[in-house]
């Protein structure tokens, strides 16, 4: 349940670019505390666990190491995370690929 809600955390932030530029520069206790009040039900550490879980996933379907030669280390470069991971891991993903990481 944990690892859907911060997925459609994610998704919403693809969805709204206005609220990722808001909150893409905010300290993550904050971001966390939104995604809160927002009605998103996941903890610090569940949001870790997925958000690690999602890349290594990603990782896996590029046929790539999850280390630091993973090629979409590159994309970060000049981004916030939070936006990296909007950006770059969950809007790279199809919903098929979503749905198949969260029935792991």
């Amino acid at each position: 349940m944990a690892r859907t809600e911060v997925v459609n955390f994610l998704q919403a932030l693809v969805r709204q670019p206005e609220l990722q530029a808001k909150l893409k520069t905010l300290p993550k206790p904050e971001v966390l505390a939104y995604a809160e009040q927002a009605g998103y039900k996941f903890t610090e550490s569940e949001f870790d666990d997925t958000v690690w879980g999602i890349e290594i996933f990603l990782a896996n379907k590029l046929g790539e190491n999850f280390d630091l030669t993973f090629s979409l280390w590159e994309t970060m470069w000049g981004k916030y995370y939070l936006e990296y991971l909007a950006a770059n891991v969950i809007d790279s993903l199809s919903q098929k690929e979503i749905d198949e990481f969260l029935n792991q």
